[in-house]
């Protein structure tokens, strides 16, 4: 830990009492879990690279515009929905959120805006952490809407987004929590993972308007009919047709059986089913894409 750990940790308490502050924030792809749970710990994006290590990258979504020197940092943020501009480009959002202790680290940084922000500083003592960053700002950072417009409103925008910069991997047993944006994604974690005390749905941790589907449930009774199954799930909004749309089934060697498009009758509602049937065998695994995002991944029978 930092020589001066224990001002930094009082500084923490404050923020706790006073801001409700809960441990430092990554937002990742639920396409990363696989990895980081693999390896055991969260890396930055140019270790991953160093060691080939695959990752959905948001910075390939376009708009990256961080230094190489803060591509080696491990970055989180103090407060859920920093930085929309990122969520939004996640193709499945997932929020780990991580034990105080890591701000301590030997390693820590602060930075008293966005990283990757020209203008933000960078310091890694207890006088950076206290006093240079406007944590009033941080976690209340609506009010640069309220009364700024323009160049100043964006340089405020930045730096509400303090973050969190560590320069080394960050071991998984940091995790507080994995906080998923609804009940299906939650479900597909505990098929890929396993159930785990530490999975939770939080909604109001993700700002994030676009229509995916919130739950689901499968019905299969092999005893009455077991060469099919149905598909129930509720979406956030209303369903339009979109070629992305479609599900595949494989056996449990990971062979593709076959592969179909599924087209809903468009309405106002938000739910919906899939009939599956014509199943050659069992047990199968089902994956389901809404609107070409992977979503649902269940084996049947």
């Amino acid at each position: 830990m930092k020589e001066n750990h224990d001002k930094i940790k009082e500084e923490v308490m404050r923020l706790k009492e006073v801001y409700g502050f809960r441990g430092p924030l990554h937002y990742t792809d639920f396409s990363n879990l696989s990895s980081i749970i693999r390896i055991g710990y969260l890396c930055s994006r140019s270790l991953c690279y160093a060691n080939n290590i695959e990752f959905f990258d948001v910075s390939n979504e376009g708009g990256d515009r961080a230094s190489e020197s803060i591509k080696r940092y491990t970055r989180f943020y103090f407060v859920e929905n920093t930085n929309i501009d990122v969520l939004c480009k996640l193709n499945t959002p997932v929020c780990l959120l991580f034990s105080e202790e890591i701000v301590y680290s030997d390693l820590s940084a602060y930075s008293d805006a966005n990283a990757d922000f020209s203008c933000c500083n960078i310091g890694d003592d207890y006088e950076f952490f206290s006093g240079e960053i406007d944590w009033e700002l941080v976690f209340k950072r609506r009010i640069e809407e309220e009364y700024f417009e323009g160049h100043v409103k964006e340089i405020l925008r930045k730096k509400s987004q303090a973050e969190l910069l560590i320069d080394e991997p960050v071991s998984i047993k940091h995790i507080k929590n994995i906080i998923f944006r609804c009940m299906a994604d939650y479900r597909r974690a505990c098929e890929l993972f396993g159930k785990n005390k530490m999975f939770i749905v939080e909604p109001e941790m993700f700002e994030d308007d676009r229509n995916y589907i919130m739950d689901y449930n499968i019905v299969y009774n092999g005893s009455v009919d077991k060469d099919v199954f149905i598909l129930h799930f509720c979406s956030k909004k209303p369903v339009k047709n979109d070629s992305g749309h479609e599900y595949s089934l494989y056996d449990m060697e990971g062979r593709l059986i076959r592969s179909a498009k599924v087209n809903f009758l468009e309405s106002d509602s938000t739910d919906f089913h899939v009939e599956v049937s014509g199943l050659s065998r069992v047990p199968i695994l089902f994956k389901f894409w809404f609107y070409g995002i992977l979503s649902i991944e269940e084996t049947i029978g």
